[in-house]
């Protein structure tokens, strides 16, 4: 044999090196972003080498640790360095295994990577004291978890300058891009949906980049599957059906405080919020707790689609407390719970991609003083023209009250003013100077005119900096303070708003039932009026519409609205059930009751009244089917249907003592309730899947995803929970 050929063989790489080799520079091409985290790693691999130094990264799951580790693996071996890897999900927690996991292979400068390094909680005293002070000098320790280390490690002195602890971060616009475009390779549709429902999440982005969906024919809905495996990959088990109810609270809402929790599991609340609050993806804010915005989409969009009647009842409940906190509450707080309002309704598809949440405190708003009017006027010379410049200078010295400036947290510029007026009559000069408030008069007049006493609330002027992205997360802050003004106060007979050529608001308002009033007020100024008449239908009535729209979507179909029944919660289900009974025999009070409003009277053909007392008496005879229910059934009819009698007398005629004839109706009367949501929840479920295989393509959330329906979920002692949600 040539002796060059021998040489030339020994020299040629082995098949698994090169395999090895060519999967590097796959990673290596595909890794984006982790830019500052890279930066730190480098420095310290060239401080000084008489120490130990340990950088900490924590994070949710998916959120990029194992990658990050990866590429300074990399880096490391580049530079010469020893690498000890070692992933502690797979090493029993003991020091022993870890020692021998972790052992270094000489007295040189090591670089140590210890992924999923929440497991060595318990063997963190000894890590910290004992394990990384016999590590060679001048040796490097990443840890990467789901925690950081514990208050007692990031707060020792000797630590001080050899421990950095950093939170990883979702991805940047940029980088999510370069992923999602990596991702998304044969997939042309729904680029914009996934980056809003990834929101800079690695996993995420890489996962939804892949799935094919579901949606209208230019849109894209995650698939189930895609979701279950974001849960599977981000999120533990609960360890209990409260935990879980406690996580799916927490999704829907933001800012979720005990008091909040409370509603739902009075028993549980402080050991329900001492849990979430400890977990890797939700974060404690000023204003209470929020959970990373993927995970909270991902949980919410889970629940909508298992559960769906569980669904609306939580999400109703949530919303008629939040309604309380809005009029009850001072006015930073109400406000707050304001935005929060627009923001659960902002579950459905009609949101159209407003910045709710605010989810850093970005912008905040504050009266409008002295030195205010002089930044309205400097916004307003940026986008009116001298016609609206003379009517902002009216309404300044008419109503200074009226205007709010929002300003940037982070700056203090002033990046917005609102001037929501209130007029309670028509004055001639205030009609004379401006186009806008005639035209309102003129309006107002010809549906009635107001009626003594009541106003009407006039959004005015809503003007940003000419910046597209930042008006879409002031415009939201402007509008919790319409929201708070139309569910706190009385005596209200209009809302009207003015919008100048924002066609996402004017949809917006379409879609919240505003209507669009005629004629133009100023061609000049482009202004289009929305306006909302409260005699025709009351508050109650407006979020009850938004509720339906938040999760069937605008339209049926064929364009009829959707079906008005009443959705409940089921603890007023059950009030109103109580209620039923007691007015059985006074007919002027039944006639009111709630229930005629159920799904299982309104889809029933007939009379309401005569099909809602014919289900009660079918409910009360059902609880003597069990043998050993027959005294339930008794003390039902003879108090509620039978009546003329008082309560005393029922059990003296049942021959049974007092205690155990109230011991009897209450267990009947749950039985009735019980037989009564079963027979709502059927209707409501028989509704929604007619829909579903009509093929609403306007519907926002099909509750039926490909594959087949979602399977019926019988309503067990998880959903009783919510019984004393109120």
């Amino acid at each position: 044999m040539n002796p060059r050929d021998v040489a030339a063989e020994t020299e040629r790489p082995a098949p698994a090196d090169a395999a090895v080799r060519l999967r590097q520079a796959a990673f290596l091409r595909r890794f984006v972003g982790r830019r500052d985290e890279l930066d730190e790693f480098r420095q310290a691999l060239d401080r000084r080498p008489d120490d130990v130094t340990v950088l900490a990264f924590y994070g949710p799951g998916g959120i990029g640790k194992t990658a990050l580790l990866q590429r300074m693996s990399v880096e490391a071996v580049q530079m010469g360095r020893d690498v000890v890897e070692v992933d502690a999900d797979l090493v029993e927690p003991t020091k022993e295994a870890f020692a021998a996991a972790a052992a270094v292979p000489g007295p040189g400068r090591v670089v140590l990577l210890v992924d999923a390094a929440e497991h060595l909680n318990r063997l963190e005293g000894w890590l910290r004291d004992r394990f990384l002070l016999s590590l060679p000098p001048g040796s490097l320790v990443v840890l990467a978890g789901r925690q950081p280390p514990s208050p007692r490690w990031r707060s020792d002195p000797a630590w001080q300058d050899s421990l950095v602890v950093r939170a990883l971060e979702g991805l940047t616009e940029e980088d999510s891009a370069r992923v999602l475009t990596d991702a998304m390779t044969g997939l042309g549709v729904g680029r914009r949906q996934r980056m809003a429902f990834a929101h800079g999440h690695p996993l995420a982005l890489r996962l939804l980049g892949r799935d094919s969906g579901h949606g209208p024919a230019n849109g894209w809905n995650p698939s189930p599957q895609a979701v279950g495996e974001l849960l599977r990959r981000m999120v533990d088990p609960p360890p209990s059906a409260v935990h879980q109810q406690a996580l799916e609270i927490c999704a829907h809402v933001p800012d979720v405080t005990e008091d909040l929790l409370r509603v739902f599991m009075p028993e549980q609340a402080y050991e329900v919020f001492d849990w979430l609050r400890r977990l890797p993806y939700v974060s404690a804010g000023r204003a209470g707790l929020r959970m990373l915005p993927v995970v909270a989409k991902a949980v919410d969009r889970d629940l909508r689609w298992r559960a769906p009647v569980f669904y609306l009842s939580m999400h109703k409940t949530l919303r008629a407390h939040v309604q309380v906190l809005i009029r009850d509450r001072p006015e930073p707080e109400s406000l707050r719970s304001a935005a929060i309002f627009n923001q659960i309704q902002g579950h459905g598809s009609w949101a159209l991609g407003f910045d709710w949440s605010d989810r850093h405190d970005s912008v905040y708003e504050v009266p409008c003083d002295a030195a205010g009017i002089r930044r309205v006027r400097a916004l307003a010379h940026t986008s009116l023209d001298e016609c609206g410049l003379s009517v902002v200078d009216f309404w300044l010295h008419r109503q200074p009250d009226s205007f709010r400036l929002y300003r940037s947290a982070e700056t203090g510029e002033t990046v917005g003013c609102l001037a929501l007026l209130q007029l309670g009559r028509w004055d001639a000069a205030e009609t004379a100077v401006d186009p806008v408030v005639r035209a309102v008069r003129d309006h107002v007049e010809a549906e009635g005119g107001l009626r003594p006493g009541h106003r009407v609330n006039l959004m005015r002027f809503a003007i940003t900096r000419n910046h597209s992205v930042e008006r879409l997360t002031v415009l939201p802050r402007m509008l919790a303070r319409v929201t708070r003004d139309v569910l706190s106060q009385e005596r209200l007979d209009w809302t009207v708003l003015a919008v100048r050529g924002d066609a996402r608001l004017k949809l917006l308002l379409e879609s919240a039932d505003f209507t669009r009033l005629p004629g133009t007020p100023h061609p000049e100024e482009r202004v289009t009026l929305f306006g909302r008449d409260w005699r025709a239908g009351g508050v109650s009535q407006w979020a009850d519409l938004l509720d339906d729209r938040m999760f069937h979507g605008f339209l049926t179909p064929d364009g009829a609205s959707v079906p008005r029944a009443t959705v409940f919660s089921r603890a007023s289900f059950d009030e109103a059930v109580h209620d039923a009974l007691r007015s059985w025999h006074q007919r002027e009070r039944l006639v009111d009751n709630p229930l005629l409003h159920a799904a299982f009277v309104v889809q029933s053909p007939g009379d309401p009244e005569k099909i809602l007392r014919g289900l009660i008496v079918q409910a009360v005879e059902s609880i003597g089917q069990d043998p050993k229910a027959k005294w339930q059934r008794a003390a039902v009819r003879a108090t509620y249907l039978d009546g003329g009698n008082t309560q005393q007398a029922v059990a003296r005629e049942l021959s049974v003592s007092f205690s155990t004839y109230r011991r009897y109706l209450k267990r009947g009367v749950e039985r009735v309730c019980w037989y009564l949501w079963e027979q709502e929840m059927t209707h409501v479920a028989r509704a929604r899947a007619e829909q579903t295989r009509g093929g609403s393509a306007a519907a926002a959330e099909p509750l039926a995803w490909p594959g087949g329906r979602a399977p019926a979920r019988r309503l067990s002692g998880r959903d009783s929970g919510a019984k004393g949600t109120g």
